[in-house]
């Protein structure tokens, strides 16, 4: 793992922020995750704008500006080694922190048989911002992890059972050869905007966890994993269980276009 802190690299061992930096008390920061294709940083300039508007919800006011936080990642990018990358981003009040490690590529039968996802009470507190410390997140995702079988936990709002999105991850559904995803309390992946950008007229709807069971097809959007198809939610089947027609489609075009770009 390579580590930048301000711009320089350092010593993952003596990597460190102070102890009385609003970042480490009460999580005041935000945050992206970024990959790599062909060495080059996935939409990059759209991944900044997230980072620099979760700033501005949060009225951080980050002494590094966009165009500098580019030049690093781009630095650091250059001077990696890693076939593929992973990129964390992580920008406080006055520091700049960039984490590189090599990218570890899921299985490819993660994409050709799909995988699992299991739902987890709860809404994000502040939806539209990638924020630092997200506890709601962590162990949203840490239940699905501890449950073997399960990929990733869908979080489900407890008041209104309205799905919203994955721990880390959008999600998508399909139903009578339609696509639909929700466009209300959730945080806008950049992987998701390019997938309703390569659809057919992708429609924007919210869906009860029960309605969702019932569905034709369902996948999830991440960067580290662009679409992964969904067969089965709380040990339910999807469909017929496979990785469906539409979301194979889907997979197909985003992987042409990324690579084209």
């Amino acid at each position: 793992m390579i580590i930048s802190i301000d711009g320089k690299i350092v010593d993952p061992k003596k990597a460190c922020i102070p102890i009385t930096s609003k970042a480490f008390m009460s999580g005041f920061a935000v945050f992206e995750t970024m990959r790599t294709y062909n060495k080059k940083v996935f939409r990059l300039v759209d991944h900044i704008k997230r980072l620099f508007e979760s700033a501005n919800i949060l009225d951080l006011k980050p002494t590094w500006g966009p165009k500098k936080v580019c030049r690093a990642i781009d630095d650091i990018v250059y001077k990696s080694k890693h076939k593929e990358s992973r990129i964390r981003v992580i920008l406080t009040q006055h520091q700049l922190i960039i984490m590189i490690e090599e990218l570890k590529e899921k299985p490819v039968s993660f994409y050709k048989k799909g995988v699992k996802l299991v739902s987890y009470p709860g809404r994000r507190s502040i939806p539209y911002a990638k924020v630092f410390g997200d506890a709601l997140c962590y162990l949203a995702n840490q239940y699905a992890v501890k449950h073997d079988l399960f990929y990733d936990s869908i979080l489900v709002d407890p008041d209104t059972k309205f799905v919203r999105e994955c721990s880390y991850a959008n999600i998508f559904w399909v139903k009578n050869g339609k696509l639909f995803t929700t466009d209300k309390n959730i945080l806008y992946g950049i992987t998701r905007d390019t997938i309703i950008g390569l659809s057919d007229g992708c429609k924007f709807k919210d869906i009860k966890l029960q309605s969702l069971l019932k569905v034709d097809e369902v996948f999830i959007t991440q960067t580290s994993s662009g679409i992964l198809p969904m067969t089965s939610i709380d040990g339910q089947k999807i469909g017929n269980g496979k990785s469906g027609t539409l979301t194979e489609n889907l997979i197909d075009r985003f992987n042409k276009s990324i690579y084209s770009e």
